[in-house]
């Protein structure tokens, strides 16, 4: 990772707050403008402005996370792996950031570590490098030699005042998220105030090494029968909530194909080892490295693959893996029903979706991805616009903790793609992840199921258990439910003999009411708002406040403008709510 020379880093909250707002208050501008193109242009000119826009702003954002630096650098790091549900002009812009950290200077650091130790650097480290080899966001590391134990060690230190402008950043970060949420349709179907709080969590996790040391030592624990996987010692001793040290250890880098051509190691290999490795995290261990950028692997000397970064980990809960693992094998057999389900069982369908119609488009998506190689070309780039209209265009919701690993997902197709362009991940999948979830699931279950199981495997193979599994399971499922309906009929039965069966009609008909009082009252509020900043606008003319008035007259026009567009939205759904009574109505 190429570094930077340090600079001046704004630390004043309130410059700091302001650059922030203003980054966010700029790409709702692009909106509008990509909007108005749309609009006014032909078809192929408005794409050029949009493309030309998304480009532009990601420059923008670029620039001013490396000026900013703190958490902006982190928010663009994740932001440059969206490319499932970001435009590619717009992350292409902001991919150099992992390689353009600038790093803090040895006299930060050297303070940093004394105050920890208690004592001069050269008592606890024979040798240290003052220039580190590597620069984050948040941290950066040293090479260095231990004093007593002479042993080759990696000092990862807490980038200096990092704490600090971490807290101005989150509180920016939390007044933009909940405006995004609060007046934007995109801010609350992403949930961006949950995002953030993930987010949040996330950092403070990432800038605690003790969490940082438990994560390395939990993963060397999942890891440890598995000869192709290499994961540092770490020296506790040495290690507090702001330095770790671990076991130093080189290679080449993934990205580095000639390098690991002419050593003799395999990328194939190294693919198909990554791909194992998140599998067993994904749908096994529920514990998963969610920052896999190359500069977070090496190649081992000996062809191992090796993790060198435990800060960002993410946690699938124990009763999400099954899902996890049935949306695995949903896709491996394009069964879309099942995928569905599985999206269902993690939280992604909104309370509306309609399983039906979600199910065939689902259908066509996965016919049109079969078969697609991860290697760059028009093959993958339809299918991942055909991925990003999916998101955008069905009733789906993203929840928090899942946004972090499906950018993790992202990363780790662009690092398996430079090792192995024409990889079949569709068979990779088949081979890799049949067998980990088929374990997994060996003492889950009914017995007489696991029986069954384990005969077909021995004598057909992972994937017809699979079939045998899955069969099996709707099938119990099924007994399952069936127990479960008397019950439910004799709940509904109940709730109409007592005269609490509400119909959907009605409800409808208080919703318009309610919905109505409540566009007034915010109506009247931006109305009233209106009214008293541009009064102020006048009187702050009569005193010759140039700089006031000006301000005050700018944000009159923002709320006029909310205004208006509370009203129209109002209208709209008045329409709706008339459009669904009708509905019901006369159904037929």
């Amino acid at each position: 990772m190429s570094l930077r020379k340090k600079q001046a880093v704004p630390k004043n909250p309130l410059v700091r707050t302001y650059a922030i707002f203003a980054l966010a208050l700029s790409y709702w501008r692009d909106a509008r403008a990509i909007a108005r193109a749309k609009r006014r242009l032909p078809e192929i000119e408005a794409k050029a402005k949009e493309a030309r826009i998304y480009e532009l702003g990601g420059e923008r954002f670029r620039r001013e996370a490396l000026r900013l630096g703190g958490l902006i650098i982190k928010v663009g790091q994740f932001l440059s792996a969206r490319t499932d549900v970001l435009p590619l002009e717009f992350t292409r812009q902001l991919a150099s950031l992992q390689d353009q950290v600038p790093a803090a200077s040895y006299s930060e650091v050297q303070q940093l570590l004394e105050s920890v130790y208690q004592k001069p650097v050269s008592e606890v480290f024979r040798d240290f490098g003052q220039e580190p080899v590597a620069a984050a966001s948040l941290g950066q590391v040293h090479h260095a030699l231990l004093r007593d134990e002479g042993q080759d060690v990696a000092v990862k230190v807490r980038r200096p005042g990092i704490k600090e402008l971490a807290s101005i950043d989150l509180r920016a970060l939390a007044l933009v998220m909940a405006a995004l949420k609060r007046w934007t349709r995109a801010g609350r179907r992403l949930d961006t105030v949950r995002i953030f709080r993930e987010f949040r969590d996330m950092v403070n996790r990432e800038l605690d090494y003790v969490q940082e040391r438990q994560n390395l030592e939990a993963f060397a624990e999942n890891f440890k029968d598995n000869p192709a996987v290499k994961i540092p010692q770490v020296y506790p001793a040495y290690s507090s909530k702001s330095v770790l040290v671990m076991e130093y250890v080189s290679g080449y880098k993934l990205t580095d194909h000639e390098a690991l051509v002419k050593a003799g190691l395999d990328p194939k290999a190294l693919a198909h080892t990554l791909v194992n490795t998140f599998l067993q995290q994904i749908v096994v261990d529920g514990v998963v490295q969610i920052d896999p950028h190359p500069g977070n692997f090496f190649a081992g000397y000996d062809g191992k693959l090796i993790f060198l970064d435990f800060g960002m980990i993410g946690h699938i809960p124990p009763e999400h893996l099954a899902y996890a693992a049935q949306l695995v094998e949903g896709v491996l057999s394009q069964d879309a029903s099942r995928v569905v389900d599985a999206i269902d069982g993690l939280g992604f369908l909104a309370p509306h979706a309609q399983k039906q119609l979600l199910q065939r488009a689902m259908t066509v998506l996965l016919n049109r991805s079969a078969g697609t190689p991860l290697s760059p070309g028009p093959q993958l780039t339809r299918v991942v616009s055909d991925f990003q209209d999916f998101l955008y265009e069905e009733p789906l919701l993203f929840p928090a903790q899942y946004m972090f690993l499906g950018r993790a997902i992202g990363m780790l197709f662009g690092l398996i793609s430079a090792l192995d362009p024409d990889l079949d991940w569709l068979q990779v999948l088949r081979q890799e992840a049949l067998p980990l979830i088929n374990a997994r699931r060996q003492a889950a279950g009914p017995s007489w199921l696991g029986s069954i199981r384990r005969a077909v495997t021995d004598m057909f193979g992972a994937e017809a258990a699979t079939l045998v599994d899955t069969i099996g399971r709707r099938v119990w499922d099924t007994v399952l439910m069936a127990g479960r309906l008397p019950g439910s009929v004799d709940r509904i039965v109940a709730t109409a003999a007592a005269g609490e069966l509400v119909t959907r009609p009605e409800l409808t008909q208080m919703m318009r009411r309610v919905d109505r009082i409540g566009d007034l009252i915010e109506s009247l509020v931006f109305l009233l708002a209106f009214f008293g900043v541009a009064a102020s606008g006048f009187l702050f003319m009569n005193y010759h406040w140039i700089v006031l008035r000006d301000g005050a007259w700018a944000f009159s026009i923002l709320f006029l403008l909310w205004f208006v567009r509370l009203k129209r939205r109002a209208n709209r759904r008045l329409r709706q709510r008339h459009i669904m009574s009708e509905q019901f109505d006369d159904p037929f």
